[in-house]
């Protein structure tokens, strides 16, 4: 073989260990599924058959030994990530791993936000229906409550009588002293009725905003969706102002009889109404 023609085969050669070198880093970095094995055999064939030929020149043999120290050292390189691969040790796996755990957890945090009380959110931009989120507002303060009831004891049956056997040992005290006998009240009288007062209905307690109160919180939620870059031209007082409304009954039932306030915030990037208990 002449010099030119080996020195045409050792330009081959380099070129397809600069191929193999980017096939592999495109496989640590998981663009690539397996490893270049094939490539890598066919690099082996061509190094092989240039080893049997022992040019004269010396720039070319020292090119040629370029070569294969170039390889052992990349093989030694790749032996080592691919064992590091095989273990589940090795820093791309294992920071894919961080992120894929991170994402789960905010995901479960998302979830239960979305679960616990959030803002209402009136966003002008989605076709949401206002009504329908202040039902289901309702009915889950409505199972809430439920929920924490205390069971009604049963005044039907009576509790059973212990015989003298099974009863315990019982002190013996003095003979109590009569009470002077007082006449009763007639409860019908109209002097002590007068005196009494009816217990004031759940709505007379309701401490919801008043009108101008409601229009202070109305102009706040137009200006923050101003300063938040959020469309304000399908927004009106009646609407708002009728959405909190409807949730004051059941909040003032929740915290019995306190006063229900509402303040404007930005949760998630948007602007929404969140309900304030205040003593």
């Amino acid at each position: 073989m002449t010099p030119k023609e080996f020195e045409i085969r050792l330009s081959d050669a380099e070129v397809q260990l600069s191929r193999i070198k980017h096939l592999y880093e495109q496989w640590f970095q998981g663009i690539e599924r397996i490893e270049p094995q094939i490539p890598r055999k066919q690099f082996d064939r061509a190094l092989h058959e240039l080893r049997k030929i022992k040019p004269r020149n010396t720039a070319l043999r020292f090119r040629f030994q370029t070569l294969i120290q170039r390889y052992t050292t990349l093989q030694t390189y790749w032996r080592r990530i691919g064992r590091q691969i095989e273990e589940g040790t090795y820093r791309r796996d294992l920071l894919r791993a961080r992120r894929r755990r991170e994402a789960l957890r905010a995901e479960r945090e998302r979830e239960h936000g979305r679960g616990s009380t959030s803002p209402v959110e009136l966003d002008p931009n989605e076709d949401v229906n206002v009504e329908r989120l202040i039902e289901d507002a309702s009915d889950r303060l409505d199972e809430l409550l439920q929920d924490t009831t205390p069971p009604a004891k049963d005044k039907g049956t009576p509790p059973p009588k212990r015989t003298a056997a099974e009863s315990p040992a019982t002190a013996t005290f003095g003979k109590p002293k009569p009470r002077p006998l007082t006449p009763k009240r007639d409860k019908s009288s109209p002097a002590i009725a007068s005196n009494r007062r009816a217990p004031p209905p759940i709505a007379a307690r309701s401490k919801g905003p008043g009108d101008a109160r409601m229009r202070q919180i109305y102009e706040s939620y137009v200006d923050a969706k101003r300063r938040n870059n959020e469309r304000t031209d399908k927004v009106d007082y009646e609407t708002v102002a009728k959405s909190l409304r409807k949730m004051v009954p059941k909040l003032d039932r929740k915290h019995k009889g306190k006063r229900i306030d509402f303040k404007v915030v930005v949760k998630d990037g948007r602007v929404g109404i969140k309900p304030v208990v205040k003593k």
